[in-house]
């Protein structure tokens, strides 16, 4: 025996159990079916009914060859009576329709009806098994044979049935029930078939998310249990890792706060270097300002403290004078012999001087 076949026989054993169970606790609809529109299929054609609060009415007939226009009519009609409710759509099948049979069964094989009906139909219809579809109604006790149920059997062909339906669906109606009578305005003698969905296999189906939701409920609160014995065991084994990793946050917050001192404390001196360091054009403002018309510079470099300035001047000279008495510069001086090329009143000057810091001009002013 395979793991797939075990599998699979418990599944269909499931599903079996799950559907007998339902079938004994969906309850049987008894007496009449409701409706509000009649379909009487009838050799002549389908004959159509509607009641209300009143009487009912026979509100017309579609013929086996209707035409167009005659299907128009009878849908215009059906409109105005508002009769497109399908739970209230009704199709009746005539005599001339199905094969109807009444026979004794046992008292004591009541429990298995539909087994004992299934059955008989084999004996009853002269059309293969899977064309047949039937319906039964027990009436009660045999007035003779008191330990005999006169049941009603009805049976037809699937294929009056599919063409009933769709003569029905010609004139815009959807019938929720099948069921045969003699005539259109008697009692129901048997229900052979529903167009709604198997109340059997909805309450399978509710039966089914219901045993999930246990079977998941089960499992969550075993789940939960099972978590919190594990919670509870670990919990003591977790804290001294606790307090370890607790105790290497506390160093690792010292030095952090260690090296936070110390880059406050360069913070501090580069903001007092930025502040004591004058800006360079502070500095070009100083010279256009300083350097006479007949002078103009070619380059002007700063390297750290000190200035390094190259141009021509008609005076060279003076020009060490003029920067020396600027609060921007001291320590003005050439950094190489001035030059004069034959002819031309300029000389090329290169001089250098240290910038003075800004705190320190100001208080030489």
């Amino acid at each position: 025996m395979t793991k797939d076949g075990s599998i699979g026989r418990a599944r269909r054993f499931y599903w079996w159990w799950l559907r007998e169970l339902s079938k004994i606790i969906t309850p049987r609809r008894a007496g009449e079916r409701p409706w509000r529109t009649l379909l009487f299929n009838t050799t002549e054609g389908l004959e159509i009914y509607t009641r209300g609060a009143g009487p009912t009415r026979r509100i017309g007939i579609l013929d086996p060859h209707a035409s167009a226009d005659q299907i128009a009519s009878l849908r215009r009609l059906l409109l105005q009576r508002e009769t497109q409710n399908s739970k209230q759509v009704l199709l009746r099948l005539s005599p001339a329709d199905v094969v109807h049979r009444t026979i004794q069964i046992p008292v004591a094989a009541s429990d298995l009806m539909d087994s004992v009906v299934e059955n008989k139909i084999e004996t009853i219809v002269p059309w293969p098994q899977d064309n047949t579809c039937y319906g039964y109604r027990a009436k009660g006790e045999n007035a003779t044979t008191p330990d005999q149920i006169d049941t009603d059997i009805v049976a037809t062909t699937k294929t009056i049935v599919d063409a009933a339906v769709e003569r029905a669906r010609r004139i815009g109606l959807s019938p929720n029930a099948i069921d045969f009578a003699p005539t259109a305005d008697a009692p129901s003698t048997a229900e052979l078939m529903t167009l709604e969905a198997d109340p059997v296999s909805k309450t399978a189906g509710r039966l089914h998310i219901a045993i999930l939701a246990l079977v998941l409920a089960g499992f969550a609160v075993g789940g939960f249990g099972f978590y919190q014995v594990w919670g509870l065991k670990t919990q003591y084994g977790d804290l001294e890792s606790k307090i370890t990793a607790i105790m290497a946050r506390v160093d690792d917050v010292k030095r952090l706060n260690d090296e936070n001192t110390k880059l406050r404390e360069q913070r501090e001196r580069l903001a007092k270097l930025k502040i004591d360091d004058r800006p360079v054009m502070v500095l070009i403002e100083a010279l256009s300002r300083a350097l006479p018309d007949t002078a103009y510079l070619d380059e002007f470099e700063i390297h750290e403290k000190e200035a390094r300035l190259v141009g021509k001047s008609a005076d060279p000279t003076s020009l060490i004078e003029t920067l020396e008495s600027t609060p921007e510069f001291e320590d003005v001086r050439f950094s190489a012999p001035t030059t004069r090329e034959d002819g031309q009143k300029l000389g090329t000057f290169s001089i250098v001087g240290r910038v003075q810091e800004e705190a320190h001009a100001e208080k030489t002013q």
